[in-house]
């Protein structure tokens, strides 16, 4: 048995246990290459994270303000041209290729006056002017959207001053008058932030845990060391339960070094002022931490289980992306869902836990009733996963490698 730990042949299976977390904690703190790794990255990641979504919000917000504006024709419509430059807009001469341009990303939108936009307007006619981008371009998608307002803009002005000249009211052409209401707190106005925060503490409790869990199984396998380990007066369900602790340990370190990350980024980091009042205290670590035990604990116990069904530890790694690839798509899938979520979504393990991490970051404490139903189905899974590690164990197939 890999380490130095003994197993006592007498006392209590609470003991026996004890002495298995023994045993797998200090066999993870051996390999400190794979530990530094994974906790470095674990506290460096929230920094990182969250440093990169600002400057990226902050630059869109800057692009917003100081919009460039290309314009081909502007000699044809003057007074468009006037009222960009009121609003701030730098108005600039299109190159010859600009649609090539905007093609390869180096504009954002162009303006096109038609040459008859003032013969059209002096017959009565509407002028036309085309807008010209590329929507499929992220980083281009402010610029357009506050050039399209702003076309919308004087268009709504340029009939208002039409009516006037008429005699008639401006409000004769719009008899309905919108007010806005905006019952989003403070924190709930950063929704790509609350989602990417939320994503990345639940990808966590995956991550953290994945390495010793496969290498506990899969690996002592691939070594040909757990057999000495079997031949311990340790039964099957104290070697399990001593692992899944183990594994459940470093998990935990991992997922709380991670929203450290966090707390101390929001706290104290000198980020980009995004518009964005977005907080993370005290009370929100303690609550996104509660809310993330029961993937802390559960997904250990999945873990065990693939790698336990695995020959070697490169086929428990495959195994494993396909429990990654579900745990990533189900926040994806709620996220675009165009309806209110159903009130049973809080029984299925991940998308319930997804829910109450954006409950909290949105500044609103998580109902004790779904704390304890988002227990329910991952308390199951455990138990089940544990069981069915142990069984295998018990098996002597287990040291052939079936």
């Amino acid at each position: 048995m890999s380490g130095a730990t003994t197993l006592p042949e007498r006392g209590s299976a609470v003991a026996r246990t004890l002495a298995i977390l023994r045993k797998e904690l200090l066999d993870t703190l051996r390999d400190r290459r794979t530990a530094a790794v994974t906790l470095l990255s674990a506290i460096a990641a929230g920094p990182i994270f969250l440093l990169l979504i600002f400057n990226l919000i902050a630059s869109q917000a800057e692009r917003a303000r100081d919009l460039a504006l290309p314009v081909v024709g502007a000699e044809y419509a003057p007074a468009v041209v006037a009222f960009l430059e009121r609003a701030q807009v730098s108005v600039s001469k299109a190159p010859p290729d600009y649609d090539a341009q905007i093609r390869r990303g180096d504009l954002d939108v162009v303006l096109v006056i038609d040459e008859r936009f003032a013969a059209d307007v002096a017959q009565g006619k509407p002028g036309t002017v085309q807008l010209v981008f590329d929507r499929s371009r992220d980083r281009a998608r402010v610029s357009i959207d506050q050039a399209e307002a702003l076309m919308r803009g004087y268009n709504r002005l340029w009939g208002d001053q039409r009516l006037m000249l008429r005699g008639v009211t401006a409000s004769v052409a719009n008899p309905l008058r919108v007010e806005t209401s905006d019952l989003a707190t403070p924190q709930q106005s950063g929704a790509l932030v609350l989602f990417l925060v939320a994503y990345y503490g639940l990808f966590a409790s995956v991550m953290g845990g994945m390495a010793v869990a496969l290498d506990t199984t899969a690996g002592e396998r691939e070594r040909q060391s757990l057999e000495p380990l079997l031949m311990t007066p340790a039964r099957p369900v104290e070697i399990v339960a001593g692992k899944w602790l183990a594994v459940c340990a470093f998990n935990a370190l991992v997922v709380t070094l991670t929203l450290t990350g966090f707390y101390l980024t929001l706290a104290f980091a000198p980020l980009p002022p995004v518009g964005v009042p977005f907080l993370f205290g005290a009370r929100e670590f303690v609550r996104l931490l509660l809310v993330l035990v029961p993937m802390i604990l559960m997904l250990p116990a999945l873990l065990l289980y693939v790698g336990s069904r695995a020959r070697a530890y490169k086929e428990a790694q495959a195994n494993v992306s396909v429990l990654l690839f579900v745990v990533s798509l189900i926040p994806l899938v709620q996220l675009f869902m165009q309806r209110k979520e159903p009130a049973w979504l809080v029984l299925v393990p991940v998308s319930a836990q997804y829910s109450l991490l954006n409950t909290s970051l949105r500044g609103e404490a998580p109902a004790l009733a779904q704390l304890a139903l988002a227990w329910l189905a991952p308390a199951a899974l455990i138990a089940i996963a544990l069981t069915a590690v142990a069984r295998r164990l018990a098996r002597e197939s287990i040291l052939a490698g079936r």
